[in-house]
């Protein structure tokens, strides 16, 4: 009965801290989750392997969007069992667990092909730059993550420079570029079964089909056309044509069906006004959650060049929001920042992609007065999709003072 009745309430939050939670109660918790469930929180609850395992059954029947694993640092370098390919979740919070760059390794090896995170918060984790680097080379071939947090992780001006090379141009490495050549040729493979073959002159060939009709059906298309076969076709017709009542009873048999019709659309309304505002409330929550997209693999894009024998791609220009507040960042980090994203820039203009939009680098080892810092500032300003310019801003004044 309480697993019926939970099943059918409609949770959309399920929300625990400050206790510990182990394995026994994950299972139970599996068996009567709510098909509504959304946002799952287990703030330091003490989760280790054991628990993070018991997790996943639990992820697989509920279609959980949000995750919330903050300061459970027992299961630090377990946190890629999350990534599997059935994986849901599109927001991943996993801040102050002690993530070290050994425990990026697995993490990120699993975030390169993973298609449904779109937010990842890392903050106040110890990934310091040799995990930014793991992080980065994720990031070459993942098109889906659009929000990273990775403040307070003593990030250098070696991991910035990590950061900036993502998101410019790409220059394929060995591996890269034979993994590139088999998806290329597989590809062309699945392209070339579907299409019909073709003639040398480039005509597609036609099989060869039954035009010519045998004798048996000719010699009946002759007597259709005359003598006594005719005649029986016309009594033929003359029969199947229905009568003017006939028409009516079958006008009354439609009208019938229509009825019936009518009966069932008022079941249905019947049925779902049953279900009450709660059911409603739900539906309309499951109506505005975005599709997850898919995007084209990077190493399999048209727009690519070739400069001294090396194949370079467009960088990843999925990526709008990178928090890097509270690390060690100088000023050569904000150098390489302020060169990718002025490239970036005049990219994205050209080719109509947006690219990142929002920067934050506070509580950093920056001198705030240097000319990349101020065009940085008003780069992003700029490209801010909130940012209004001041005469548009000025012209709005003057027509509301005018009013």
């Amino acid at each position: 009965w309480y697993q019926r009745r939970v099943r059918e309430a409609v949770v959309s939050t399920q929300s625990t801290g400050g206790w510990r939670v182990e394995v026994p109660l994950l299972t139970c918790f599996s068996f009567c989750v709510p098909a509504s469930l959304t946002t799952l929180s287990l703030w330091r609850c003490g989760l280790n392997r054991e628990t993070l395992e018991a997790l996943l059954p639990l992820l697989s029947k509920a279609p959980v969007k949000t995750l919330i694993l903050d300061d459970n640092p027992e299961c630090a370098a377990h946190f890629h069992l999350l990534l599997t390919e059935e994986c849901s979740i599109s927001n991943l919070s996993l801040r102050g667990n002690g993530m070290t760059c050994e425990n990026m390794t697995l993490f990120c090896s699993a975030l390169t092909h993973n298609k449904s995170i779109i937010k990842l918060s890392l903050h106040n984790n110890k990934i310091s730059d040799e995990g930014v680097i793991t992080l980065a080379k994720s990031l070459r071939l993942n098109r889906t993550l659009l929000t990273l947090n990775l403040s307070n992780n003593n990030i250098t001006d070696r991991g910035t420079k990590a950061i900036s090379e993502v998101l410019t141009a790409l220059t394929l490495s060995h591996e890269e570029v034979v993994a590139r050549r088999k998806l290329v040729s597989e590809s062309k493979a699945a392209t070339s079964v579907d299409e019909p073959p073709t003639t040398p002159g480039g005509r597609v060939k036609e099989r060869p089909g039954s035009n010519s009709r045998s004798g048996s059906h000719t010699a009946l298309d002759k007597k259709g056309k005359g003598g006594a076969s005719g005649k029986a076709g016309k009594k033929q017709d003359k029969i199947d044509k229905p009568s003017a009542k006939d028409g009516r009873k079958s006008d009354m048999g439609n009208k019938g069906s229509k009825e019936d019709k009518r009966k069932g659309t008022t079941d249905s309304k019947s049925k779902s006004k049953s279900k009450g505002p709660a059911g409603k409330k739900y539906q309309e929550e499951k109506e505005q959650e975005p599709e997850t997209v898919e995007f084209q693999n990077p190493l399999i894009e048209g727009n690519l060049s070739e400069t001294d024998g090396k194949i370079v791609v467009p960088g990843n220009y999925a990526l709008t929001c990178v928090n890097l507040n509270s690390n060690k960042i100088g000023n050569s980090g904000l150098t390489y920042l302020y060169k990718a994203l002025h490239y970036q820039d005049n990219v994205t203009m050209r080719r109509g992609v947006k690219g990142l939009l929002r920067l934050t680098i506070k509580n950093n080892q920056l001198d705030l007065s240097t000319k990349h810092y101020v065009d940085l500032m008003d780069l992003m300003m700029r490209r801010d999709p909130f940012y209004e310019h001041p005469l548009l801003e000025e012209d709005n004044s003057n027509a509301t003072a005018a009013t």
